[in-house]
């Protein structure tokens, strides 16, 4: 069973059951090569270290609570059509969030695939959807998502997390609380420590 975590706030965690089968594994390396072949020739024994993985050729969710996520290239297509229903869609590592510019209405939830969980791309899009078009929806980590990651993906803006299926949930909670101050602003617009004391020393200067 996985398990949906809803950000509020640090001390406000709350989950949601999601069923078996909602989320694709997160794919395997590419089976290594054969060394004894490559050796007799110039191959490339970096392929041995940091094999590649391939990338998804499709979401690994469909479907929310509310109905279908759509994918980019179909959202776009609706063409400005309006429903009742809150809408939702899942972006892939390579669709550039920025092309959801005057397209927002009527988006409740952005799905944000995480291929595999050292591919940063994710973070970067949640960040432009929050800084840079101000999306005020829900964003969701969506694919390989591990507990260590889920400090970070909240810095960038996303406030629920599809838990890959092996992670534990009470572990979970407690990763949000794994900094008790940040030193920098980012999409979530936590309180910036540093700054906010330097602003007090020089107010009273």
């Amino acid at each position: 069973m996985s398990t949906l975590l809803k950000l509020f706030s640090p001390s406000d965690i709350r989950t949601l059951p999601l069923p078996e089968g909602a989320f694709r594994p997160a794919p395997a390396p590419n089976p290594l090569p054969n060394m004894d072949v490559i050796n007799q020739g110039q191959g490339d024994v970096r392929s041995l270290i940091r094999p590649n993985v391939k990338q998804p050729e499709a979401p690994s969710v469909s479907a929310w609570e509310h109905g279908t996520l759509l994918t980019l290239p179909e959202w776009l297509a609706r063409d400005g059509a309006t429903s009742d229903a809150p809408g939702g869609i899942v972006l892939m590592p390579t669709d550039d969030p920025l092309a959801l510019a005057g397209h927002l209405d009527g988006l409740a939830v952005i799905a944000v695939e995480f291929a595999k969980f050292n591919d940063g791309r994710g973070y970067s899009i949640a960040t432009l959807l929050r800084s840079r078009l101000g999306f005020k929806g829900e964003i969701r980590a969506v694919g390989d998502v591990l507990i260590d990651q889920l400090f970070a993906m909240a810095r960038c803006g996303i406030d629920s997390f599809a838990l890959r299926g092996d992670q534990d949930v009470a572990a979970a909670k407690r990763a949000f609380e794994s900094f008790p101050a940040v030193y920098q602003w980012a999409a979530d617009e936590r309180d910036f420590v540093l700054a906010n004391n330097a602003n007090l020393e020089r107010a009273a200067a």
